[in-house]
């Protein structure tokens, strides 16, 4: 997990801030962080709701991250947590009760922290998270833009192609480079096509992104 959290990390760190390389990495961290074990659970009703705060902070807040221990897993948990206990403590203040679980951590250990008992905690309470989390404005824009890419139903990126090699377009290297899994790299897409890899890095760059970052501005609140 530490591999895998460390390369996620580093892959929208990567991209520039609104690029949509970058809200598709951020989409693959997101769906990662809902299955780390030891992040902050609660039984109040508008968890969820603290949760996906959490999230949209991990979004905009990312590039500080640091790595403070030998696990990059720990150390991305208790950063997280840092935030998210205090929106779960906002949840209680009316009631002035508190009350943290986490779930097992790396070492196997359960972290009680200003426990209050509560019968309606459950274990189906993390799915519910996951999906509400999955539910997000920002989920739901990345959902957009991955089927209008699937599907390129106005032909604008097949079109979009170079001007010596027609099999080279927009619509085949933003299926390789953003949405298959694992993402392919432009070197892949270059031994595949025997076309040169600085060209291809060229039409993605000064033609492909441009038209992409037009055509995600349908889905959302992209810059413009």
């Amino acid at each position: 997990m530490d591999e895998r959290l460390r390369d996620l990390i580093s892959q929208v760190c990567q991209y520039e801030i609104a690029s949509l390389e970058r809200q598709q990495a951020l989409n693959r961290l997101l769906r990662a962080i809902a299955q780390l074990p030891g992040i902050y659970k609660s039984s109040h009703q508008d968890y969820p709701e603290a949760f996906n705060r959490t999230l949209e902070w991990v979004c905009k807040n990312i590039d500080r991250f640091e790595v403070n221990s030998p696990s990059v897993q720990k150390s991305f948990v208790v950063w997280i947590n840092g935030y998210l206990k205090w929106r779960i403590r906002d949840l209680y203040i009316p009631d002035d009760r508190y009350s943290f679980i986490t779930s097992n951590d790396a070492d196997g250990a359960i972290d009680l922290i200003e426990s209050i008992p509560d019968p309606k905690f459950s274990i189906g309470l993390l799915d519910l998270k996951i999906a509400e989390m999955q539910a997000t404005k920002l989920e739901r824009q990345g959902l957009l833009i991955k089927q209008y890419i699937e599907r390129d139903p106005e032909n604008i990126l097949s079109t979009c192609h170079l001007r010596k090699d027609s099999q080279c377009h927009c619509h085949l290297l933003a299926s390789r480079l953003l949405i298959a899994e694992p993402p392919q790299s432009i070197a892949d897409v270059s031994r595949e096509l025997n076309v040169n890899n600085q060209t291809i890095y060229s039409h993605w760059k000064q033609k492909c992104l441009p038209l992409l970052q037009e055509i995600a501005r349908r889905f959302g609140d992209l810059p413009q």
